[in-house]
Parts: C-alpha cells; structure tokens; sequence
C-alpha cells in the first residue's frame, strides 16, 4: 500500500501535475491521430515510441496525486494501462488495415508483431483488488488472447500472400492460408473452453474448501485431525487450481487466475484458519473463497 502524500503537497502540487499528465495524454492523441492519417512507415514508428515515451512520463509525473486517492479512484485508475493496452492494439490494427491494400508486407509484419508482443507479456495485469476484478480478468484475458491470435493469423496471411510464389502453387497457398484460420478457429474455441473449465473447477474446489472449514470450525475436538487433513487436502488441490494461467497451458507467458502475492496471502489466511478453527481468520478466509465462487459463477460449464 503505499503512503499518502502530504496535504502540502496535494495542495501544491496536485495542479502541475494533472496538467502535465493531461497535456502529455493529448500530444499522445494528436501524434497517434497523425500517424494514422500517414502512409509513411517511418513517422508510423516514430509516433509510436514517443506516444510511449510521453506516457510513461505522464504516470512517473501523476503518480503523487494518485496514490493520495480514495480506494475507489485506484480500482479505477489502476485498470488504465490495460485499457490503454487495448486502445493502442486497436490503434495499430487500424493503422494495418490502413497499409494493407498497398503494402500487404508492412501490414502483416505490425499484426504479427502484436501478436508477439502480446506473448511477449504484453502488460501486465494490475494486481490490485484480485478478488473484485477475478470475473473481468477471467473475460478479458480470453478476449486478448484470442485478439491477438487473430492478429497473428491474419498478419501471418498477408506474408504468406505476398510471397514471390509461382502461379502454378496458388492452389497450395490458398490451402495453407485456409488451414491457418480454421487453425484459429479451433483454438480460439479451445481457449474460451479452457476459461469455462477452469472456473468451474475453481468454483467445485473452493466450495470444497469451504464446507471442509465449516466442518472444522464446528466438529468435535476429538475429530479435528481427521477434518483438518481433509481441510489441507482441499487447499492443496484449490491453490494447484489457483497457480495455473487462464487463458494458457504455458507458463512463460499469460494471466494468473489471482496474483501470486494473493494467492500466497490466502495460503497464509487459509493455514490460519486451519490451525485456529473458529477465529476470525477462519471468516476472512470463508469471505475470500465465497468472492472466488462469485466470479466464477457465470462461467461455470460442468459439460466443458
């Protein structure tokens, strides 16, 4: 959590900085809005690293006047960066479209490139608030991964025709074009099916947990090792469940279902309430599991 600025300087200082934040936001704009309006490749690249540039100076400059927010502001603001990941995508997707009927190469190279930037890490998932964002984070994570394959399948279709291929191949090439998409057809089935399978293990497992806590905090003392075995068991299968990426098999790249350091603060929360049943941790941890089965509610699909 970080420390709330002084008053004095909320006072003094909150001014330039909104304006300078504001005023770089807007050069931001303009240069995007020149860029697309421009054929050349070159200023499309130029524009491209000092919007950049130009918005991370404007967080290392608003930063002060953020963290001095209310909680309300930072579950707002902290989901900027992903919402300027999704502008920006959108912005070079256009400009792609834009280059596409005259340089199919430069096109297709910039929709392989999100592609790749996208399994590249992209940018990062705010952290903050887990718990509330699990049922958006769950949504658009599958959302971009699918998003950025079609990217990358597309883009990859533009180079492949645009190769110096004879006449005598275009049957060839047309086949590997359509394998390519109904490629991406069955794997952006595969990634929505994924999400829908993890939330409905992540719902069956915490639901576990909950009753193997519920039993523990309410059984005889006598039959407390047997329940907080069974308690443990729970756990261990829901956080095996909690460590896996939702939109991915792979581990390199992808969003979390929570953030490791939630995720490692409701390990600690939930050993507490084992250890101790019946106090307070055992009903903060019983909250947080109830907040996980809610998010997962509506994507729940026993069939998936």
């Amino acid at each position: 959590m970080h420390e709330p600025v002084s008053s004095w300087a909320g006072a003094h200082l909150t001014p330039w900085r909104l304006w300078a934040g504001a005023t770089s936001t807007g050069v931001t704009v303009v240069l995007t809005v020149v860029a697309l309006g421009s054929a050349s490749p070159t200023l499309f690249g130029c524009s491209a690293v000092l919007s950049a540039l130009l918005l991370l100076g404007s967080y290392w400059v608003v930063k002060p006047w953020f963290v001095a927010r209310s909680e309300a502001w930072h579950r707002v603001i902290t989901f900027v960066p992903m919402t300027a990941y999704v502008a920006a995508i959108g912005l070079v997707v256009m400009a792609a479209f834009t280059f596409l009927p005259g340089q199919p190469i430069v096109a297709g190279l910039a929709l392989v490139m999100i592609w790749g930037f996208h399994v590249g890490g992209g940018v990062r998932a705010p952290t903050s608030f887990a718990y509330e964002r699990l049922r958006g984070r769950l949504t658009w994570a599958a959302a971009l991964q699918v998003a950025a394959m079609c990217c990358g399948t597309v883009g990859l279709v533009c180079l492949i025709r645009d190769l110096p291929i004879p006449g005598r191949y275009a049957p060839a090439v047309f086949a590997t074009c359509l394998s390519v998409v109904v490629g991406l057809v069955v794997a952006s089935s595969k990634v929505f099916a994924r999400v829908r399978k993890l939330a409905t293990e992540l719902d069956d497992r915490a639901q576990k947990l909950e009753r193997c806590l519920d039993r523990l905090s309410r059984g005889a003392v006598a039959d407390r090792s047997q329940l907080r075995y069974a308690a443990e068991d729970a756990w261990d299968a829901l956080n095996r469940t909690l460590s896996n990426k939702v939109e991915t098999g792979f581990h390199q790249y992808g969003t979390f279902v929570i953030p490791s350091e939630t995720r490692k603060a409701l390990a600690s929360l939930v050993a507490e309430a084992i250890n101790n049943p019946g106090a307070p941790s055992y009903r903060d941890a019983i909250a947080k599991l109830s907040m996980l089965r809610t998010a997962c509610r509506a994507k729940i699909d026993t069939v998936a």
